[in-house]
């Protein structure tokens, strides 16, 4: 006979193996994001823009995306839709991008950049 104490150190330890594999993937997929190309140049044209970098000031550093924000943070091969935490030691914000695939090549149609502390306005990366 298994006793209740028994049980609940079962459950509680296959909760953590279970909820530190969640966490484990979800940091993966993240990573794997933040190697793809049109990441990459999405914030390299934040980080040389001459207004962002005036508003959040140098280094421009990009933070953990949510997943879940499905409406903001979308891949499907061919479009892409991102809104990355960013900080500087000025100020600090979001940075939302549109990308699209055309042929091999991946562009930015449209990158805007939210502060924190104006959220009724957003400042114009690519138009």
């Amino acid at each position: 006979m298994i006793t209740t104490r028994k049980l609940v150190q079962i459950a509680a330890w296959g909760g953590l193996v279970v909820g530190s594999t969640g966490f484990y993937l979800q940091n993966r997929i993240i990573d794997r994001v933040r190697d793809y190309d049109y990441y990459k140049s999405a914030l390299k044209k934040l980080r040389t823009h001459s207004g962002a970098v005036h508003y959040l000031g140098e280094p421009i550093k990009d933070k953990r995306f949510k997943l879940s924000d499905t409406v903001n943070n979308y891949s499907d091969g061919e479009t892409a839709r991102f809104r990355i935490p960013v900080s500087g030691p000025k100020e600090r914000g979001s940075y939302y991008f549109w990308a699209e695939r055309d042929n091999e090549e991946w562009k930015i149609v449209r990158a805007e950049l939210e502060l924190k502390s104006k959220q009724d306005t957003r400042l114009v990366i690519v138009k």
